[in-house]
């Protein structure tokens, strides 16, 4: 025995008690295998007639050079299985043997039609109970493979990157892989709604790839579905007035539950931004102003511009009133566009102050009074001299 294996030993023995394992080894058919042979961490047992070895007092190597235990199960007519694992807690595991007697398995591999082989193309098999990988082989110049298999064991194939396709491989017949390479066909269902939840209509979908075209409004649920579409990368393009034009690449995947693929997406009202610029024309210097924002004649929003100030507004025609104590007031209209920002300067010029003279009519009857006052103050002085 080597000095490692005595090191180890040493180090199993050293180390406080641990956990317990209970191994159960079964057949291809889920029946219980007694007589087999478990060496693990170690040690050795032999299952039982209900196929089960427990192993007591497991210590945890996962902090040592070791990291763990080794596990090999052993019986005559079936492959040996190995394994290793770290024991940090008791477990309860179970191992599934294979016959030992191998079937050979042959297929060709096609794509889209039995008359389109496909050559040099990887096949990746996998169990079909635990999926665990067990063999990658390559096809040949007209696509054929061949491989070994326990004449017990379920397997499936993938072919390449086409992992949506599995084809469960049998060793009673010669095998065909024919791979969809354009896809499986499902249909794609599209709900849209807005960022309070509720439901978009008239939201026209466009769904495009560089072969076809899918085009639809949303229903009165938010929900517009495109059929027979096949699998692959599309440009989503959701448009509707007033919101914000989403334009997105999609993968469209085969559904795995009820043959509907399905995408949810939120759409945004659409905003546009008005930076306002109020200044003297006298001087080019900042002024204080209130600015109304009128929209068919409804106010929209009303805001004290210190200089300058943004707005964010919905695409549309808008009426801007500034105003301010000393000034002339300024009235303008203003277009936005989606996703627009627009600068207004406002240039606001002095208000100008007449004063005018105001005169009265004085009534007739007391000028001629007036009149006959003087004339009598004259005569009186005349007479006395």
């Amino acid at each position: 025995m080597t000095m490692m294996k005595w090191l180890f030993f040493l180090i199993v023995f050293l180390l406080p008690a641990g956990s317990t394992v209970v191994f159960t080894v079964i057949d291809s058919n889920e029946n219980p295998i007694e007589g087999a042979e478990i060496y693990f961490c170690a040690r050795k047992a032999v299952t039982d007639a209900e196929g089960k070895a427990t192993f007591e007092n497991i210590p945890d190597l996962s902090d040592t050079e070791y990291s763990g235990c080794t596990l090999e199960i052993r019986k005559e007519g079936y492959l040996s299985v190995t394994d290793a694992f770290a024991v940090t807690e008791d477990m309860i595991l179970t191992y599934i043997l294979y016959s030992d007697i191998m079937a050979t398995i042959s297929g060709t591999v096609y794509f889209d039609s039995s008359d389109n082989p496909a050559p040099f193309i990887a096949v990746r098999i996998y169990g079909a109970v635990t999926d665990e990988p067990l063999a990658s082989i390559l096809t040949d110049e007209n696509g054929r493979f061949s491989f070994e298999i326990s004449v017990d064991r379920p397997i499936y194939a993938v072919v390449s990157d086409y992992e949506d396709q599995k084809f469960f491989l049998s060793t009673d017949k010669e095998q065909v892989l024919v791979v969809n390479t354009k896809g499986i066909i499902s249909d794609v269902e599209i709900s849209i709604r807005d960022t309070k939840g509720r439901p978009l209509e008239d939201v026209l979908a466009t769904l495009e790839s560089d072969l076809v075209t899918y085009k639809g409004t949303t229903d009165a649920k938010g929900n517009v579905v495109f059929q027979t579409v096949t699998r692959g990368k599309y440009v989503l393009t959701l448009e509707k007035e007033r919101y914000s034009t989403v334009t997105q690449e999609v993968s469209v995947a085969p559904s795995e539950k009820d043959g509907v693929y399905h995408l949810d997406f939120i759409l945004e009202l659409a905003t546009s931004t008005v930076v306002i610029n109020v200044f003297s024309a006298a001087n080019r210097l900042p002024v204080s102003a209130t600015v109304v924002v009128t929209a068919e004649g409804e106010e929209v929003t009303r805001i004290l511009v210190e200089g300058t100030e943004s707005i964010t507004l919905e695409p549309g025609t808008y009426t801007l009133d500034i105003s301010t104590s000393g000034f002339e007031p300024v009235k303008r209209q203003v277009l936005l566009l989606e996703g627009q920002t627009k600068n207004l300067d406002f240039e606001l010029e002095a208000s100008q102050r007449t004063v005018r003279a105001k005169s009265e009519t004085v009534p007739l009857g007391i000028l001629l009074l007036g009149a006959g006052g003087i004339l009598f103050f004259i005569l009186l002085y005349i007479w006395k001299r």
